[in-house]
């Protein structure tokens, strides 16, 4: 294996820890996550700047909802020692947990990622933005 082989593996365990935490409903492991000064950019919401407002936004997400979400990862690219940038597609439900139907949305996504000085890969910055056409409300 080369060495990018392996820094894109561990890369790789972030998100798939990312992914399990949302799937699970669990908002510390999903913020656990991100850098500590990461930016969370979601759609129709203001930018979560840093981890206490990322789980403050996620808590409350995951408070109303189970979800369901895959991730599609069309790139992944290197950029220098410390840092990575991925693309691709999200599919989600998001179910009310009170009852009603669920929400559905898939769309398109970039998370930039940085190394910490322990190693690890971390979400520096992440946004996404859905491909579903607005209701006439909106």
């Amino acid at each position: 294996m080369t060495t990018q082989t392996l820094e894109l593996d561990d890369l790789a365990r972030t998100r798939d820890a990312h992914v399990a935490a949302l799937n699970a409903n669990d908002a510390d492991g999903w913020v656990a996550c991100f850098a500590p000064d990461a930016v969370q950019m979601p759609p129709n919401d203001p930018a979560n700047v840093g981890t206490a407002n990322i789980h403050a936004w996620s808590a409350g997400m995951l408070s109303a909802f189970n979800a369901e979400f895959a991730l599609d990862v069309d790139e992944t690219q290197l950029a220098g020692d410390n840092w990575a940038f991925e693309r691709g597609a999200y599919n989600i439900t998001l179910t009310p947990k009170t009852g009603g139907e669920p929400i559905r949305d898939t769309g398109k996504y970039i998370t930039i990622y940085s190394r910490g000085s322990d190693g690890q890969w971390l979400m520096a910055r992440d946004i996404w933005n859905s491909n579903n056409q607005p209701s006439p409300h909106d």
